[in-house]
């Protein structure tokens, strides 16, 4: 996991690269990383980290820094929070990335480098994320769209200030990254070598494993092997549900309460219209006019297309739905229009629009008569979540006050259940066929969090429709292995298959001396009285195929040609015996794939070097500049931010 957050620190100094070219905040916004550009976090402590040649590191960078590290992971759909990415050394890779920033920036104004307000200022405007309709900068849409990244104006610049710097110095020097010849090509011939042979496998099964162990034999291997039987630690819960089938016949609405939702909700139930339309949005009157004299026809799509734009086709909206989808100036011209004929073109609310109304849909007025069932279940819906909400809450109180668990269930009549004694996933090792439901397996891990017998009860929600659940925890049950008396058949089985294993460990190595002198795979394992299971079955592979495949066919491109190695299948199930019969070198221009293969590998080891160079780069400017670390604070922020990402 901490590989991904640091390549997210290289990749904003590898996006420098494409920002000399494309222009600066363009790809920073096309990117959706303009949160990357943040240089303040409100509310954070500003408290000072490290100086670099007397520029200050403080704890907002950091938080920022951290902060940018989980929206990355979590915009890629990666399922991060605070806390995992602390826990995997996100703190530190949060600071050097912050401690290197600062250096950038001192070395860059100690050499004479300074980015202007104009050099901003034209970047910004000439940003097309922060065009209005007419495809000119809009203040408004700029300062909208910081506002939605929690971000003011004077923190975008400052952000926009530090990677210009960054595409200045590291930029020119990341660029120089060139993968040689020299290195790439005697790489790609080693994933295009060409392996051949033979895998044989001698199965546990097929040995004969000796009589059955005495009592004194199976007391001794027991022993020797009590790790294999343990089970792990189990506890007993005591748990009451509160659900909400037990308060349904509380919940039944009455006439009244029916009768007052109809009347809160009048609008819903009154006469309405719906309105399908179809509509070009253009950013000028010109371009506008143009599709409309060109959908005089009545093709409004085609006229849209010709002109370079797309229509669009809403089929069925009420005014509000409309607004929301288009604006709700277009809404209130579109509900007073004709139901037939194209208008426009027209300008409403700053934007020019051509469409027509393409169907209208009169709704009647519903009486309350008409919507009793659905009110009902509306009320009986809200009531029992209110019923479920005042009992949790008293039975939560109730426990703050210092009711035992018996108590607050008696208080609350709840029935209360005593659980086996269950492992964390709620299963029963006794049981087999024991399965709890969901209710039962958040009530176990809800019991799994107690520190010991005793604690004071817990509420905890054990499904989506509002149900809880009061748990206590009676017993720790320590893990331990199961007494031999339960387990006999069990650990008699396992005595037998590790004595067949062995045999066939035996029968394999017997086998390697034979298959490098030439004996077929076949005729050894024949020798060696290992025919059952499947025959020996050849393989081809290149280097650059293994990923995914069995370990023995990997052990196969770590051996000289014309020898054999074993290696123990899972399970206990026996030896695959694998033997290398040929080694044809890889070629890249005698290979259909080298081409391809050395033009991606250059591509990925240039990636790579470009990473280094700035790499060490960085860390040049960082040893030549002063830095002096606050280890203090820091250790103060790394254990307040580990205390608040474990809430």
């Amino acid at each position: 996991m901490l590989n991904a957050f640091r390549n997210f620190t290289k990749s904003r100094y590898g996006l420098i690269i494409v920002f000399i070219f494309l222009g600066l905040l363009a790809i920073a916004f096309a990117a959706s990383d303009v949160t990357g550009m943040r240089q303040g976090v409100s509310g954070a402590n500003s408290g000072t980290l490290a100086t670099v040649a007397g520029k200050d590191v403080t704890e907002r960078h950091v938080r920022e820094t951290l902060e940018r590290y989980v929206r990355a992971a979590q915009a890629q759909g990666q399922n991060i929070t605070m806390a995992q990415v602390l826990a995997q050394g996100g703190f530190e890779a949060a600071l050097n990335d912050a401690i290197n920033t600062a250096a950038v920036e001192a070395f860059a104004n100690r050499n004479g480098m300074a980015v202007g307000k104009k050099l901003v200022d034209t970047e910004i405007a000439n940003n097309p994320q922060f065009a209005g309709m007419d495809g000119k900068f809009s203040q408004d849409t700029f300062e909208q769209l910081l506002a939605q990244n929690r971000l003011t104006p004077a923190q975008f610049r400052e952000g926009m200030t530090t990677q210009r710097y960054l595409a200045w110095l590291v930029g020119p020097v990341a660029l120089r990254a060139p993968a040689p010849a020299g290195v790439v090509t005697p790489y790609v011939a080693t994933l295009l070598e060409r392996r051949t042979g033979i895998v044989g496998f001698v199965q546990s099964l097929a040995m004969d494993p000796g009589p059955a162990p005495d009592a004194n034999a199976l007391a001794a291997y027991y022993a020797q092997n009590r790790s294999r039987y343990q089970v792990p630690e189990r506890r007993i819960v005591r748990y009451a549900l509160a659900q909400p089938d037990a308060l349904k016949a509380q919940a039944t609405p009455t006439e009244a309460e029916i009768a007052a939702a109809y009347k809160k909700d009048a609008a819903k139930y009154a006469a309405s219209e719906k309105r399908g339309v179809e509509l070009v949005q253009a950013i000028s009157q010109s371009v506008a006019a143009k599709v409309a004299d060109g959908a005089k026809g009545g093709d409004l799509t085609g006229a849209a297309k010709a002109a370079g734009l797309e229509a669009r086709t809403i089929e069925a909206s009420d005014k509000a739905g409309l607004a929301k989808q288009v604006s709700e100036a277009f809404a209130n011209a579109a509900f007073a229009a004709p139901t037939t004929g194209l208008q426009g073109p027209v300008q409403l609310g700053g934007a020019w629009f051509v469409y027509r109304v393409s169907k209208v849909e009169k709704i009647a007025a519903r009486t309350l008569d008409q919507v009793r069932t659905e009110l009902a279940e509306e009320v009986a819906k809200r009531k029992l979540a209110a019923l479920l909400a005042d009992s949790r809450q008293a039975i939560e109180d109730a426990v703050g006050d210092g009711a035992t668990f018996d108590e607050a269930a008696a208080k609350a009549k709840l029935a209360t259940v005593r659980s086996p004694a269950l492992i964390a996933n709620g299963t029963d090792p006794d049981n087999v066929a024991y399965q709890p439901d969901a209710a039962v397996a958040a009530v176990i891990k809800a019991g799994f969090g107690f520190e010991q017998a005793g604690d004071e009860p817990q509420v905890v929600a054990v499904g989506q429709d509002g149900s809880f659940a009061l748990v206590s925890l009676e017993k720790i049950v320590p893990a331990a292995p199961r007494p031999l008396a339960q387990i006999t058949e069990k650990v008699k089985a396992d005595y037998l298959l590790d004595k067949a294993l062995a045999k066939a460990r035996a029968a394999a190595t017997a086998m390697l001396p034979k298959l490098q002198k030439g004996v077929p795979m076949a005729q050894a394992l024949a020798e060696a009285g290992a025919t059952r299971g499947a025959p020996p079955k050849p393989f081809d592979f290149k280097r650059s195929e293994l990923r995914g495949k069995e370990n023995f066919i990997q052990m196969a491109f770590d051996m000289p040609a014309r020898t054999a190695r074993l290696v123990e299948a899972p399970n206990r199930a026996g030896y695959y015996v694998v033997y290398v019969d040929t080694i044809q070198p890889g070629s890249v221009a005698g290979d259909p794939q080298g081409p391809q293969m050395l033009q991606s590998i250059t591509q990925a080891l240039g990636q790579v070097g470009a990473r280094e160079y700035d790499q060490q780069f960085r860390a040049s400017l960082v040893s030549a500049l002063k830095v002096r670390r606050n280890e203090a604070a820091i250790a103060r922020l790394r254990a307040d931010l580990q205390r608040n990402g474990a809430q």
